[in-house]
C-alpha cells in the first residue's frame, strides 16, 4: 500500500510540472484519488504564477525541456494562460541603468551639447542666407511691379485720352447730323437766298462811289431833321452854281498855276532824297575814317608784336 501511494504522488508530481509548463498562470487543480496519503507525508499547496514563472525560465531554454512541454500539453486538461510579467520592475531597472550611463558618460553629454550648438548655429546661418536671399527676390520682384504698374498707369491714361478724343469726334458727329437733318429741308431756300444776296452785293459794289453810305443818329424828330437838310442842301446848290458860274479863264490859269506848282514840288522831293542819300554817304565816310583813325592811335599803344598776337593768334 505505501509502494502504491510513492506511486501515485509522483505521477501526480510529473503531471503538475507538465501542467505547469502549459499554463504557467493557473495551475492545474489535483484529481481527487482513492488512496489517502500517509501522515507524516507534507500537504501539497498549490504554485503562484511569479514562482512558476521563475522556475520555467531555465527550463524553457534547454531544448528538450521545450519540446516535452509543448508535446504534453496538448494533453493538459486545463486552458492555456499568458504568463504575468510584472513590467514596472523591468521599467525602474532600465530607468536605473540609463541614469547610471548618464552619470558614468559626461563627456557624451559635453558631445551631444556641442553638436546640438553647432546644428543650431548652421541652422541660424541658413536662415540669415536665405532670409537674404528671399529679400533680394523679394525687391526684385518688388521693382518689376512697380515697372508694370507704371507702364499700365501710362496705357490707362493713353486708353482714357483715346476715348474722350472718341467721345468728342462722336459727340460732334451727331451734332452735325442734327443740324444736318434740321437744316436740309433750308437748302433750296438758302440756295436762292444766295442768288439774291449776290446780286444785291454786285448792286452795292457798282453804286457805291456815287451813294456812300454812312451810319448817323438823329436827334429829335426826323421830319424836321429831314426838313432841315433839305433847306442846307438847297443853299449848297445855290452857292455851287455861283462857283462854277465864274470866269472860265481864271479858273484855267489857276490850273496851270496848280499843274507848276506840282511840277516843281515833285523836282524839290527828288533833289531831296538825292542830297539826303549823299548825306548818309558822307556820314558812313565819316565813320569809317574816325574808326581807322582809332584803330591805328591803339596799334601805335601797344605795339607791333601785342598786334600781331591780336590779329594772328597762335594755335
Amino acid at each position: 500500500m505505501q509502494a502504491a501511494a510513492e506511486k501515485t504522488s509522483l505521477s501526480k508530481s510529473n503531471s503538475l510540472t507538465n501542467e505547469s509548463f502549459a499554463a504557467p498562470l493557473r495551475p492545474a487543480s489535483p484529481k481527487p484519488s482513492g488512496v489517502k496519503p500517509k501522515v507524516g507525508t507534507p500537504p501539497r499547496r498549490s504554485v503562484t504564477p511569479r514562482t512558476l514563472a521563475a522556475s520555467m525560465t531555465p527550463r524553457e531554454t534547454e531544448p528538450s525541456l521545450l519540446g516535452k512541454s509543448i508535446l504534453q500539453s496538448t494533453f493538459s486538461d486545463g486552458h492555456c494562460f499568458r504568463p504575468d510579467f510584472d513590467i514596472s520592475a523591468i521599467k525602474e531597472k532600465t530607468v536605473i541603468e540609463n541614469t547610471a550611463e548618464r552619470e558614468r558618460n559626461p563627456e557624451n553629454e559635453k558631445r551631444l551639447i556641442e553638436m546640438q550648438t553647432f546644428l543650431l548655429t548652421y541652422l541660424t546661418a541658413k536662415m540669415e542666407h536665405n532670409t537674404a536671399k528671399l529679400k533680394a527676390e523679394a525687391e526684385v520682384k518688388i521693382l518689376q511691379a512697380m515697372e508694370e504698374e507704371k507702364l499700365l498707369h501710362h496705357e490707362v491714361k493713353e486708353k482714357k485720352r483715346q476715348y474722350l478724343l472718341a467721345e468728342k469726334k462722336r459727340k460732334i458727329n451727331e451734332a452735325l447730323d442734327l443740324q444736318i437733318a434740321t437744316l436740309t429741308p433750308v437748302a433750296e431756300a438758302a440756295k436762292q437766298f444766295t442768288n439774291d444776296y449776290k446780286s444785291f452785293a454786285t448792286s452795292v459794289d457798282t453804286t457805291r462811289h456815287e451813294l456812300p453810305v454812312k451810319n448817323f443818329y438823329i436827334n429829335g424828330d426826323r421830319k424836321e431833321f429831314l426838313d432841315k437838310a433839305e433847306s442846307c442842301l438847297k443853299d449848297c446848290e445855290k452857292l455851287l452854281m455861283e462857283c462854277t458860274e465864274g470866269d472860265h479863264k481864271d479858273n484855267s490859269t489857276s490850273l496851270e498855276c496848280l499843274k507848276e506848282m506840282k511840277m516843281t514840288s515833285k523836282d524839290i522831293s527828288q533833289q531831296l532824297s538825292g542830297s539826303f542819300s549823299e548825306l548818309l554817304e558822307l556820314s558812313s565816310l565819316v565813320c569809317r575814317h574816325t574808326i581807322h583813325v582809332q584803330q591805328a592811335t591803339e596799334e601805335e599803344q601797344l605795339g607791333s608784336s601785342r598786334t600781331s598776337e591780336l590779329y594772328c593768334p597762335k594755335q
